[in-house]
């Protein structure tokens, strides 16, 4: 999996302050991408770096899946014995039905957050911000957190992507 940090920088000045402080902590010019007013197809990058529909899957999935395991068990055992089954059988059905509705409850709930981001950084792009956005790892996230939080970076983002399917290029 792909994460994208994400931060907006007020001019450019500060903006060039942050891609020197990325480059400082040994992130390729390739793994960043500026945007700003200028930059063609603007919403759908913006919307592309924001998304959080991969994580939100994620994540609901795995504890949907957990807690309807945990619940499907036990409705099959004493005191509740609600249903005539064995508790690994009730389990695993659990466990794939709240999976699935879960996941889809992630998927709309990270697609939405990223909407939200999308749309602030849209509106203070307009007012000669630029964002800038590292495609790293999670090992490194934090460490590209950091630094466009000191480079004077606000409204800080994460999101998780699977890996994107184009080539990184500079857009300035």
């Amino acid at each position: 999996m792909e994460t994208t940090v994400s931060g907006l920088f007020t001019d450019a000045a500060t903006a060039e302050r942050a891609e020197r402080e990325l480059a400082k902590n040994g992130f390729d010019p390739h793994q960043i991408r500026v945007l700003t007013q200028r930059t063609e197809n603007l919403h759908e990058l913006l919307g592309e770096e924001t998304s959080d529909a991969v994580r939100g899957a994620l994540l609901g999935g795995a504890v949907g899946a957990v807690g309807a395991a945990i619940a499907g068990a036990a409705l099959t055992l004493p005191p509740l014995s609600v249903f005539e089954a064995h508790w690994l059988v009730a389990a695993i059905v659990g466990a794939l039905i709240g999976g699935v509705v879960a996941a889809l409850i992630g998927l709309l709930i990270g697609s939405a957050t990223g909407h939200q981001v999308q749309e602030e950084y849209e509106h203070l792009i307009a007012r000669g911000g630029r964002v800038i956005a590292v495609h790293t790892d999670a090992a490194h996230a934090a460490r590209a957190f950091e630094a466009l939080a000191q480079s004077g970076g606000t409204q800080l983002s994460t999101a998780v992507h699977g890996a994107h399917g184009r080539t990184r290029q500079r857009t300035a």
